[in-house]
């Protein structure tokens, strides 16, 4: 057969199916207003907030465990005890070498012990009687002096005798009221600080024995157990607070673009089927890296955990929206033909299809929106098996849910 008769018989098939054949009966909707969300899933991992490492200050094995893993901690809350290894007697030793010194000082500052001060007042007061007893025996002789009644040199020998006693006296009283020598005030007074520097070094060894919880929050980790030997510097611990996560979600590096700050998130788990909760992008990525076979970005998202199931560590599924219409007119996607690049609808006008080019805005998982090319009280055609024609005759099939 010529290929021109070819031709005009398919044309003329056509016709006749579309013109002349009968009505096929298909499912059709109208375009609806709906808010649709275009979004990308992908993995994530949850991690704690503000979190804060406890490490051993100094070594020694472990004696005791206070507290338990997921556990909330307040700040100085003690931990972990390590057996003490001689640091108190050590703090012991420094006390007492501490008192001693600051006993020696006040000795010194208080110059005599008392029964030596009380022997010395005896001493000044038998001789204050003497020297009065003699003052008055030199008044005497100087009288008889006068009267030539006794020789000159008693009366100097009794002089002499009054100046010694005097100078006793001076000699009790300077004992009884001097001040602590100098010299040896420094010497006890650098003593005592020495001491007080060793004991505050000796009690923060002994108070490196006890690791305490450096902030509030939960103890989502504990390395060690009872009997472990710890090196100065080991991670014992880690703290942080679980009332808000991050969770460091894993993005494939084409998709990256389609992310931007502050983009809402749903997060889920496998643990938690029923659960979902939301966060918002507050970190984009800064590098791209390998991660098994892909390619990705690591975005940050915050989200409230009120009741703590977001552990740390814990695997989670991430949908991200990236486009969102409200009340948008929208059809089935399944009702849009043509691919991405020229898309188009089956619109059933005077019972018969008519290709209509559409314009698309944000494309979800089941909807799509639809920017110009429908209005609401078009039919359209949702074709289930094979290709619908040009002016093919449709009866829109109200069991199926179109309309008729």
């Amino acid at each position: 057969m010529p290929n021109a008769a070819l031709a005009f018989c398919v044309c003329c098939l056509g016709a006749a199916l579309s013109c002349g054949g009968p009505a096929e009966d298909i499912e059709g909707v109208r375009p609806a207003r709906r808010d649709i969300e275009s979004a990308l899933t992908t993995n994530g991992r949850i991690e704690a907030e503000r979190t804060v490492a406890v490490h051993a200050s100094t070594s020694g094995r472990v004696g005791q465990i206070y507290a338990r893993r997921g556990a909330k901690v307040e700040r100085d809350e003690p931990l972990v005890r390590l057996v003490d290894a001689g640091q108190g007697a050590a703090r012991d030793r420094s006390g007492a070498r501490l008192a001693a010194a600051k006993a020696r000082l006040v000795q010194l500052e208080a110059g005599l012990d008392p029964l030596r001060r009380s022997q010395l007042r005896g001493e000044l007061t038998k001789l204050e009687a003497a020297r009065s007893r003699a003052s008055e025996d030199l008044e005497r002789l100087r009288r008889l002096l006068a009267r030539n009644a006794v020789a000159r040199s008693e009366v100097d020998a009794q002089a002499r005798a009054l100046q010694d006693l005097a100078d006793e006296i001076e000699a009790l009283s300077y004992q009884l009221q001097a001040p602590p020598l100098e010299g040896r005030r420094s010497e006890l007074g650098a003593a005592i600080l020495e001491a007080e520097a060793e004991l505050q070094e000796a009690e923060r060894a002994v108070e490196a024995l006890v690791l305490r919880a450096p902030a509030n929050g939960t103890l989502f980790s504990l390395a060690v157990r009872e009997g472990d030997f710890l090196e100065h510097g080991s991670l014992v611990a880690r703290i942080g607070s679980t009332e808000s996560v991050t969770a460091r979600v894993f993005v494939d590096e084409p998709e990256l673009g389609r992310i931007t700050q502050g983009s809402v998130a749903r997060i889920s788990a496998d643990a938690y089927p029923d659960r979902e909760w939301e966060c918002r992008v507050g970190t984009l990525a800064t590098e791209v890296i390998e991660v098994g076979s892909r390619r990705v970005g690591e975005v940050l998202c915050q989200a409230d955990n009120p009741d703590n199931l977001l552990l740390p560590g814990l695997a989670v599924r991430v949908r991200i929206v990236t486009q969102r219409a409200e009340r948008a007119l929208s059809v089935p996607r399944a009702a849009v033909m043509g691919g991405g690049e020229e898309p188009f609808v089956w619109v059933v006008e005077d019972g018969r299809a008519a290709r209509r080019a559409v314009a698309l805005g944000v494309v979800g998982p089941v909807f799509a929106e639809v920017v110009s090319g429908l209005v609401e009280s078009d039919s359209i055609a949702l074709p289930q098996d094979g290709t619908l024609m040009e002016g093919q005759r449709l009866r829109l099939d109200p069991a199926a849910g179109g309309s008729p």
